[in-house]
């Protein structure tokens, strides 16, 4: 009877740590997959961390590549992402996630005419079709980002960079309005903060020349 037991026992602990595993390739899977159809450039992920008990996980190594004809590889790289969230909401008819922290960004901003890197990719966020964003409306209670830094680079009017701070930006609530807003709109409101605080940063910051180039943005 206690080999019995002993082998349920080693089947149940194989079976979990399999599932994890499982859980850990598709959410990558599909972080990469959804978000580079959304962006428009190659969205890529070192690792995925899920964790089956706490719905506590953490994404490294997340990259979004730079669309063509820019000249660095990647527009945003982050080094870790946190999210926390009760593990029922899996299987939830609406993503509630608890709090979503972004460590240490980096935002590569390149300026040309008539628009950015950024503003292209979040124009291709804006445009994702209903098929490639989740059918579950989602609600991110707590949102951080901390951190930052952005790069400012344009060849308008000469060669011309700036590399900035970004200041702490903290969300809260997003999602939450009269109908539940989809993931993409979500994924929206956080890269439109992300992008106008990188880009007055850089204007405040950078020489006289990139903010004459830039200053239109704001106004």
């Amino acid at each position: 009877m206690k080999k019995l037991l002993a082998v349920l026992l080693l089947i149940i602990v194989v079976a979990f740590v399999a599932a994890t595993f499982s859980i850990d390739r598709m959410v990558k899977q599909s972080i990469e997959t959804i978000g580079t159809e959304m962006a428009g450039s190659e969205v890529t992920v070192d690792r995925v961390s899920v964790s089956l008990l706490s719905g506590n996980g953490s994404i490294r190594g997340f990259r979004v590549a730079n669309p063509e004809d820019f000249g660095r590889e990647h527009a945003i790289t982050v080094g870790e992402i946190s999210i926390k969230l009760s593990p029922w909401q899996f299987f939830s008819d609406e993503i509630v996630i608890d709090e979503l922290i972004v460590e240490s960004p980096s935002v590569y901003v390149e300026q040309k005419i008539p628009d950015n890197n950024l503003q292209i990719l979040l124009g291709n966020v804006r445009d994702a079709t209903p098929e490639q964003t989740s059918e579950k409306p989602m609600v991110i209670e707590y949102f951080l980002l901390r951190d930052g830094s952005a790069e400012l680079y344009t060849e308008i009017g000469g060669e011309r960079t700036a590399t900035v701070e970004i200041a702490e930006i903290e969300l809260r609530e997003i999602g939450r309005g009269g109908v539940q807003k989809a993931v993409n709109e979500a994924i929206e409101e956080i890269i439109q903060e992300v992008v106008e605080q990188s880009l007055r940063a850089a204007v405040q910051s950078g020489a006289e020349q990139i903010r004459d180039q830039i200053r239109s943005l704001f106004e």
